[in-house]
């Protein structure tokens, strides 16, 4: 019979067998040096990207290396250093688009045989990223005319140039398009053809982030734009309908039902705007959970906190939210907060969820004011 020890140890050496055999799976990493271009002259240096190939054999022999780009070689791209089988590649891009890239390994592993010959096995791993790299343009005329703050001609220019096949997949015309509503609104000018120019930007920007795969509204000049185009939408839609308790903000409300019906379907139309034309909408999603949860739609409120606490609680920075997504982060969960602590009737989760972004906000006067105020006063029940 065997004790138990042996059977332990047997169970100890078959789970490091089994480790070291997962551990010694070969990897793949493809890696570049940027993932966005804006054409220059043919021939710029701006117009070239490097990847690598990365792959770690754990054991194995590496037999060879394989990339495949989208689009026509020499005419839509071409090599200016290695070719399809070299482990270190630079290409150049001379079209506009969007291109996928796939990056194939192929590797050897021994296998000993029943009469003791040892034969080689061959296996692939591949990466492959679609629409990894954006091309874009200058648009040098669209970039001339808005500086020129000549609003109505840049909407009718940009509209000529995201209907050319050239930029089908490229997000900056779309990007002055909306520029240019955007700035009818603003300078409150007028064309019979343009009803709502605030609207026409929110539909022209929420189309320029759908095809913005890469991060073209990362780029400073667009960037800009986009945070206060987001933070006008923020401010008149929803921060400036909320009302003041000891510093922090709380929802609106008022004893005449027509009133607060208005101002509620208001803000919720704003949410559902804003949720569009930013890469980060859990940021507006608990603003909308907490009007939805007043306004007695408990249902949706919970599908919401279900949904994007989790992923809340995963988020370690705010890198690549703007201003304007912060501030809305900020609110909607203080928002949020104060209607989770009435559904619960206690403050465990809402205080899980400030706790966890508070090292984001420590220095705003509004969460500070709903930190110490409230979180302080309920911290140990």
């Amino acid at each position: 019979m065997f004790s138990k020890k042996l059977i332990f140890t047997g169970l100890l050496s078959l789970l490091w067998m089994s480790s070291q055999l997962f551990a010694q799976q070969p990897s793949l990493q493809l890696k570049e040096s940027k993932r966005v271009i804006t054409l220059d002259d043919e021939g710029s240096k701006t117009n070239r990207i490097e990847m690598k190939s990365v792959f770690t054999p754990a054991g194995t022999k590496k037999v060879g290396t394989l990339w495949t780009i989208s689009g026509t070689k020499d005419k839509d791209w071409t090599y200016t250093k290695g070719d399809e089988k070299s482990d270190i590649i630079e290409v150049e891009f001379k079209k506009v688009g969007n291109y996928s890239v796939s990056l194939s390994v192929t590797y050897s592993k021994s296998k000993k045989l029943k009469n003791g010959e040892v034969e080689e096995e061959e296996f692939d791993i591949s990466e492959d990223r679609d629409n990894f790299i954006t091309v874009t343009n200058n648009l040098d005329e669209l970039t001339q005319i808005h500086a020129d703050s000549n609003f109505v001609k840049l909407v009718k220019r940009a509209s000529d140039y995201v209907v050319k096949p050239k930029y089908a997949g490229d997000p900056t015309p779309y990007i002055f398009l909306a520029k240019g509503f955007y700035g009818m609104y603003v300078k409150d000018l007028k064309d019979p053809a343009i009803q709502d120019p605030f609207d026409e930007a929110v539909t022209a920007t929420a189309t320029a982030i759908e095809k913005d795969e890469n991060g073209i509204f990362r780029m400073p000049i667009h960037q800009m734009w986009l945070n206060n185009f987001q933070s006008e939408l923020l401010d008149n839609g929803i921060i400036y309908r909320l009302e003041d308790e000891d510093g922090y903000p709380v929802l609106y409300t008022n004893t005449n039902k027509e009133k607060l019906t208005e101002v509620t379907v208001e803000m919720l139309d704003a949410a559902e705007q804003y949720s569009t034309i930013t890469k980060n909408p859990m940021s507006i999603k608990f603003v909308e959970a907490a009007i939805r949860f007043q306004n007695k739609d408990a249902k949706t409120a919970n599908l919401i906190w279900k949904t994007e606490i989790p992923n809340l609680m995963k988020l370690t920075d705010l890198e690549n939210f703007t201003d304007a997504d912060k501030d809305a982060l900020r609110t909607g969960v203080i928002l949020s907060a104060q209607q989770m602590i009435k559904r619960d009737g206690n403050t465990a989760n809402a205080r899980a969820m400030l706790k966890h972004v508070s090292k984001w906000f420590e220095y705003d006067k509004d969460f500070i004011a709903f930190y110490e105020k409230k979180y302080n006063s309920f911290e140990t029940e």
